[in-house]
């Protein structure tokens, strides 16, 4: 028997090397593929030029050795797709061509080594073919999907006042969608095309182009993404996303106020307060020379803005306070950068001219060098491991379709900074700009 039993063992030790150099094949191919695809996920920005660095990330990060690291891989851009999900999308997996005619959708890149040469994915094998030449090699493959697994964007959305990007005022004052910069507004208190308040809960996990299930119902699913101000999707684009009216405001204040410090709803480690947790209130506001009316600008009846949109009634106390944050940018800075703000921000009015930004109601201002907010240690204005009060929310196309659950349009991320704590009626924030889901993705993951 130990003649037969000594060649079954070499047969299947035989096997067991085969077999492992397959898996161990299998195993640099896989490290490839999850290279290339988190490099090129990481590169997409929504824009032509991001799907080109996605092309390029891909190739530079694929620079591996297979057999052992006995020899190189060559690095074929056919076998990186993009796609709008991690599924591909409604249009499947596309190369990089057809990917750019829908670039501000693409989030997601798939390589799959079998479009590599063949040869690095073959295993030559030495004691398989003893059962059957048909075994003399085997191949191998493997394949990777990335993307963008979050977007720092609240799950509260409210209509843009105007659906135009950008316009100017006859003082060359810069307006986007409708807002002011600088000026303070209700978010729960808006409504450009009728006299009932429209703010919208936002499915913070349903990806766009999909129906959500409901989610008012659902606190304990909504409050930590509103403690964080990061949705679990990647894009607010790609189609339209699933929104329920009548933001909660009333259950989740307290998770809006752990930017001033409150954990009564959130944990600290994600969703650390403001280093600047001083709340501008009309008493605080000593920067303007006139009492404020209230906390923003005051409301008008029909439809549901304030005067800062319809000035013809202001007073010189009825702006609410001005420029705690952001100041007023000018028209002419914008057109001049093309519409991309810069770092350091589009070219703003000085203090003195507030008497033309804010006619008739002409408010004015003490003397100061820099806003309220970074006076009192907030750090500057577009530095990201701060400003956590400012809330970046969704400015969908209004109106939108009635019913209870519906789906709407988003036009863009606005920036809005809370100057006083949320209440159960009312959130205050003065609007602050644009930003872009280039600046709010989250990174780059695997999926499979």
């Amino acid at each position: 028997m130990t003649p037969f039993v000594l060649i079954l063992m070499l047969a299947m030790l035989g096997m067991a090397l085969d077999l492992s150099r397959s898996y161990n094949r299998k195993t640099e191919l896989q490290n490839l593929a999850d290279a290339a695809a988190l490099a090129a996920a990481a590169a997409l920005d929504g824009t032509s030029a991001g799907i080109d660095r996605a092309i390029t990330a891909a190739g530079q990060n694929a620079g591996y050795t297979y057999s052992y690291n006995t020899a190189p891989i060559s690095w074929s851009s056919a076998a990186l797709k993009f796609g709008t999900d991690a599924n591909g999308g409604a249009g499947g997996w596309v190369d990089g061509a057809t990917a750019k005619l829908n670039a501000s959708k693409i989030f997601f890149a798939r390589v799959d080594t079998s479009a590599l040469d063949p040869v690095f994915g073959q295993v030559d094998n030495y004691f398989i073919p003893i059962l059957s030449s048909a075994l003399a090699t085997t191949t191998v493959s493997a394949s990777a999907v990335a993307g963008r697994d979050s977007l720092a964007a609240l799950p509260l959305a409210i209509c843009a006042n105007s659906n135009t990007n950008a316009s100017s005022l006859a003082s060359g004052e810069l307006v986007e969608y409708g807002f002011r910069r600088g000026v303070g507004y209700n978010l729960m208190r808006l409504n450009p095309g009728g006299t009932t308040p429209e703010n919208f809960l936002v499915n913070p996990i349903a990806l766009p182009g999909t129906v959500g299930t409901p989610m008012m119902g659902r606190m304990d699913v909504v409050g930590p993404f509103v403690c964080t101000g990061r949705m679990a999707i990647p894009t607010l684009g790609g189609g339209d996303i699933t929104v329920e009216r009548g933001f909660p405001i009333n259950l989740l204040f307290t998770h809006l106020n752990s930017r001033f410090g409150d954990v009564t709803s959130c944990q600290p480690a994600t969703a650390p307060a403001d280093p600047n947790v001083r709340s501008y209130d009309l008493t605080n506001a000593t920067w303007m020379k006139y009492k404020p009316d209230g906390q923003s600008a005051n409301s008008l009846a029909s439809p549901l803005l304030t005067v800062a949109e319809q000035p013809a009634t202001a007073t010189q106390t009825a702006y609410g306070p001005l420029w705690t944050y952001a100041k007023a940018a000018k028209y002419a800075s914008y057109v001049a950068n093309g519409g991309v703000e810069p770092a350091a921000g589009y070219s703003t009015f000085s203090t003195t001219d507030w008497s033309t930004l804010y006619n008739p109601g002409r408010p004015v201002a003490q003397s100061y060098s820099s806003t309220p907010y970074q006076a009192n240690g907030g750090g500057t204005t577009y530095q990201p491991s701060r400003n956590t009060r400012v809330l970046n929310i969704p400015l969908l196309r209004c109106p939108v379709a009635a019913g209870t659950s519906s789906t709407a349009s988003v036009l863009g991320i606005a920036k809005f900074f809370m100057t006083v704590p949320a209440t159960s009626s009312a959130l205050y924030a003065e609007f602050a700009g644009m930003n872009t889901e280039t600046a709010l993705g989250g990174n780059a993951r695997l999926y499979r």
